[in-house]
């Protein structure tokens, strides 16, 4: 691997610069750690109403914040420490007087970076109200549904009962209408049976005015007889009327039964009609709920899953991973065994908080481009459950070896722009020294070959890889460095960044 940055021998102007950088960034640290604090707190605050799995959450925040002040301590024993070994150097400034302004210039550059921090910060701090609000009108819509989801149960039972005693009227006009039923056939028996006997009356009148006519000599008393049969028929034919006239009424009672079913039929039909009515009404309120739950949910997510104060966006992404040698040392002679595996967890961080990823690719470059997750130029399509996971373990086993040829990287990334491309993550810990910018028999020093690389790399994605097109929009390029030695890395990453509508972030040594 080709040399980076050359570790000074003796106490010098470098040294001092180096001492001044580390407590710029103690202090930035600081600031990033106490902030992270308070919005844990924050956050642990306001999940403590809810329920007990949620409750675990909240325990394992507060021990995370007491991590955090433990080592706020730390780094305030560190900062104690940096401005007593400060203020030795500061008695050797007299030696170092024309190397000042130097050290001045790039003190100016950090703070000017802080200031940008800084500003950053403050967006992402209004960005994260916003979101609050909009989360609480969200809790408000979704109370109000709640509400007229209980009364719209309430109608519906009122629907339910009314039904109810429906049924049992038509129940009852049934059972009534079976005993009106049976007393019209009792009727009609008795009809026929007055009937057969008007009958067996008139054929006895028939004998008896036979017998009449032959016995006359005996007429008184068969007249008597005649008589009294006459009146017996004449009650029998009033009988006769009377059970007519009845059994009409009868009739008349059952067609109205009938029209009072029908009636009733016809009501509860409409009822029923109803009641599937409010059946859909509910349905529909319960999916407008559901969906309000996800938009809530979404919000929430998109605001816990922010990665170190940045918001993670972008549906199709390249993660563009440097797999140089650098990525598993601290600096040129000593290795680092935790670095690359926190770089693979980083990036499947990364990937598992980006609430609209759809589609993505991961490409290794190094002096050489690699698809460990196969399907070389082609997307591949996202599974939440499953692919940060295999993420991990693929580039867990991959051993970074070589230089860092980013043109190549970015060169090979921008070949899905035509597919839909619209963000890009960097995770790198060092400037190019590789590829086009530089002729190969060059003689230049490390320094400027990495000054004239990193210009190419800038100036390519600038003024041809990532020009604004009528038909399409800039690829957003957000950065992530890693253990960065040298401020220059710090700030071609931020430039980087910030020339591609992108966001940098700085990952110190845990």
């Amino acid at each position: 691997m080709a040399t980076r940055h050359r570790i000074p021998t003796i106490f010098n102007i470098y040294m001092m610069d180096v001492l001044c950088c580390a407590l710029g960034c103690v202090i930035l640290l600081w600031r990033l750690y106490h902030h992270e604090s308070e919005e844990q707190t924050a956050a642990a605050q306001a999940q403590s109403a809810i329920a007990t799995e949620q409750s675990a959450i909240a325990k394992a925040m507060l021990s995370k914040l007491e991590a955090a002040n433990l080592s706020i301590s730390a780094l305030t024993s560190d900062v104690e420490a940096l401005k007593i070994t400060l203020d030795a150097a500061n008695k050797k400034r007299v030696q170092v007087t024309l190397e000042l302004e130097d050290t001045r210039k790039d003190r100016d550059k950090f703070e000017q970076l802080a200031l940008v921090r800084k500003k950053e910060y403050d967006d992402m701090k209004k960005l994260h109200a916003a979101a609050e609000a909009v989360l609480a009108m969200l809790r408000l819509d979704y109370k109000s549904l709640e509400k007229k989801s209980a009364l719209t149960a309430a109608e519906l039972a009122e629907k339910i009962r009314a039904h109810a005693e429906l049924f049992e009227h038509l129940a009852a006009a049934e059972k009534k209408l079976r005993a009106l039923t049976k007393d019209l056939l009792a009727k009609e028996t008795d009809a026929a049976l007055a009937a057969k006997t008007v009958v067996e009356k008139s054929n006895l009148l028939a004998m008896l005015e036979k017998e009449l006519s032959i016995l006359r000599g005996q007429g008184k008393l068969l007249e008597a007889k005649l008589n009294t049969a006459g009146i017996r028929a004449g009650l029998l034919e009033q009988d006769l009327e009377k059970s007519k006239k009845e059994l009409l009424d009868v009739n008349r009672r059952f067609q109205d039964l009938l029209l009072s079913q029908d009636t009733l039929t016809k009501r509860y039909q409409i009822s029923i009609k109803d009641l599937d009515r409010a059946k859909d009404l509910i349905a529909a309120l319960d999916l407008d709920k559901k969906s309000w739950i996800k938009k809530a949910r979404d919000i929430q997510t998109a605001a816990e899953n922010r990665f170190a104060g940045i918001t993670l966006t972008g549906s199709r992404v390249i993660f563009l991973v440097d797999m140089s040698g650098s990525m598993e040392l601290i600096d040129e002679a000593t290795a680092d065994p935790d670095k690359w595996p926190l770089v693979c967890e980083t990036i499947a961080k990364v990937m598992r908080s980006l609430t609209d990823l759809k589609q993505y690719q991961v490409i290794l470059f190094s002096d050489q481009i690699l698809y460990p997750m196969g399907s070389p130029a082609r997307w591949l399509e996202y599974n939440s459950d499953t692919d940060a996971k295999t993420l991990i373990a693929t580039l867990k086993a991959i051993r970074p070896k070589g230089g860092t040829n980013m043109a190549i990287a970015f060169e090979e990334a921008f070949r899905f722009r035509d597919q839909g491309l619209d963000t890009i993550y960097v995770f790198s810990d060092g400037l190019p020294n590789q590829g086009p910018g530089v002729k190969p028999d060059s003689k230049l020093s490390e320094s400027q070959k990495t000054e004239l690389l990193s210009k190419h790399v800038r100036n390519r994605l600038k003024n041809n890889l990532n020009q604004s097109q009528t038909d399409r929009t800039r690829v957003r390029i957000n950065t992530v460095g890693f253990f960065f030695e040298s401020p220059d890395v710090g700030a071609f990453l931020w430039a980087l960044a910030r020339e591609n509508d992108g966001s940098f972030v700085g990952m110190s040594r845990p």
